[in-house]
């Protein structure tokens, strides 16, 4: 590949660590990677910054395959609360919620916290808090939050 001022370092990395985390499959591949290389002699310091990591976490990483074996680099099950609104129906929204209210039969004609909680407990059968339900505004990217009444 040639010397390093051939290509941008900082780059790569990024996009390694945008991959790395996209999926358990890829941050469990990501661990292996960095454990193998403090088995292979690197120092911790080398591998966090090689792989934008903090020397702690690449620590724990090689502890937990030492307790726990290969298996130890996997995501641990979550045990927080299910997610009330499924991935599929988030997708429905999102379309939903670019459509004027007034398609559904409600007389707003712009989605707010209120409506959209509405809209939650009549189409999907969920209910949702104000805030949980502004939340879900900005994690579908429709509006910024100081337009969310």
């Amino acid at each position: 590949m040639g010397k390093s001022s051939d290509f941008n370092i900082h780059e790569y990395q990024q996009s390694l660590t945008q991959v790395s985390s996209h999926t358990s499959e890829n941050r469990f591949l990501h661990r292996l990677h960095c454990v193998i290389l403090i088995g292979q002699g690197c120092s911790y310091s080398q591998v966090s910054n090689w792989f934008g990591e903090h020397p702690r976490t690449v620590e724990r990483w090689v502890q937990h395959a030492r307790e726990f074996g290969v298996e130890g680099l996997r995501d641990e099950e979550k045990t927080g609360r299910p997610t009330r609104v499924r991935d599929d129906q988030k997708s429905l929204l999102k379309i939903e919620i670019t459509q004027a209210p007034e398609e559904f039969g409600y007389r707003s004609r712009s989605w707010n916290g209120r409506l959209l909680q509405l809209h939650l407990k009549n189409r999907y059968h969920i209910d949702l808090g104000l805030r949980q339900c502004q939340r879900l505004f900005n994690e579908l990217k429709v509006c910024d939050s100081a337009s969310i009444a």
